[in-house]
């Protein structure tokens, strides 16, 4: 007998565990697969290819069935049983055949019985094993900078803040002129990005593997979230980090005319230093939307408008590559030496966890509880960065806004 797509898709989650569990594995021990798991995760790709092509075909015979039902052509569920005997309030709530099976069980006239004596309902309802995220924003920008690690917590650089050049030409045995260079030592010291978790229950952690993976991926994207907002906008004071955006001695560009022209004069402040060749721009998603959406007196796209397929690694402008990033203002955006910056880095993010937390108020007001006392566990992520800014010249600040 065929599966249905729900079987289809029950196989096919079952094939990619199983591939993964042998990844993790190899992973884990810090070594390459063996031609024997090598061998495994072939046949279950392959199985998986498979299972994904009868699935999809299997969701559309599904799909037909479901339309043609909604024409009074086709009496059925969408996974292939028959529905005839579905309660009407199974059918008005979606007309699931879990739900279709609880209430027979239940007894009661024509099988459904209501609610029951305990204000329960006993079904089985098993909880998804990996945690649906919310939407993840694209982060690229600390990429893009040289590591460097430090293993001190501070750092320092000898920046030149003056140059006179008095060169000139000189007659024999006339005083040549003298020209001023100056130096500033420049300290810094890296700085403290960290969060903490709500309490969780230990029951969960135990009870749905994946959420740890969850938990320690969201609390990293925090923290890459916070370090890439302090990067480009990060203002120097307190425990802030120096950014693109608060530099002193970067340069600025004033809007000028249109989108293209200004951006155009940015690229001529960066060219007269020899800072170009390894430059990028950071805009925010809405400022690269008004660029590629600029037409001529023709109404044709500059960027070739829909029909132009763009990958986002290619984006260029002037020569230089764009950087969509949720970290710039919209109608500010920075052309920048990636060269000439380091990140410091004194210690990656790093997740602990603690059942030692009191909460004066976990059990209702003024009525206290530890963590471990309610079996909670909180986690906290942190690590610790500083941003140095070898010349700040090669970061041109544009204004984009008429």
């Amino acid at each position: 007998m065929p599966k249905n797509f729900n079987e289809l898709r029950d196989e096919l989650k079952k094939t990619v565990e199983q591939a993964k569990a042998i990844h993790q594995k190899a992973a884990d021990e810090g070594r390459d697969f063996t031609d024997d798991e090598t061998k495994q995760i072939d046949e279950l790709l392959a199985k998986g290819k498979s299972l994904k092509a009868d699935a999809e075909r299997a969701k559309a015979f599904a799909d037909m069935y479901a339309q043609l039902e909604g024409t009074g052509e086709f009496k059925g569920q969408a996974d292939g049983s028959k529905g005839a005997d579905v309660h009407p309030r199974v059918k008005a709530s979606g007309g699931t055949t879990w739900a279709d099976t609880m209430l027979k069980q239940l007894g009661g006239p024509q099988g459904y019985k209501g609610i029951l004596a305990s204000g329960t309902i006993a079904v089985s309802v098993p909880l998804n094993p990996e945690p649906v995220r919310s939407d993840i924003p694209v982060l690229s920008v600390r990429q893009l900078i040289p590591t460097v690690q430090n293993t001190t917590g501070r750092f320092a650089t000898l920046r030149q803040n003056l140059r006179t050049n008095n060169a000139a030409v000189v007659a024999q045995g006339a005083k040549k002129p003298t020209s001023l260079y100056q130096l500033q030592r420049v300290d810094d010291r890296v700085r403290t990005i960290a969060h903490l978790s709500e309490p969780i229950a230990k029951q969960d952690l135990d009870d749905v593997p994946m959420l740890r993976q969850f938990v320690d991926q969201e609390m990293r994207l925090g923290l890459d979230i916070a370090l890439e907002e302090e990067i480009i906008n990060g203002d120097g004071t307190g425990e802030h980090l120096t950014g693109f955006a608060n530099v002193s001695g970067s340069q600025v560009q004033a809007w000028d005319t249109n989108l293209l022209k200004t951006t155009r004069k940015a690229v001529t402040k960066l060219e007269r230093y020899g800072y170009l060749a390894r430059a990028g721009w950071l805009m925010a998603p809405e400022d690269w939307e008004a660029i590629e959406l600029l037409q001529d007196n023709e109404a044709v796209f500059y960027y070739g408008g829909p029909q132009s397929i763009i990958n986002a690694g290619n984006r260029r402008l002037w020569g230089a590559p764009v950087v969509v990033t949720e970290g710039a203002n919209a109608g500010t955006a920075h052309l920048v030496d990636f060269s000439q910056t380091k990140l410091q880095v004194r210690q990656e993010g790093v997740l602990d966890w603690s059942e030692n937390v009191y909460d004066p108020d976990a059990l209702g007001t003024g009525s206290g509880a530890s963590d471990f006392e309610r079996n909670m566990v909180r986690f906290r992520f942190e690590g610790r960065f500083g941003l140095e800014i070898l010349r700040p010249s090669s970061i041109v600040e544009v204004d984009l806004t008429a």
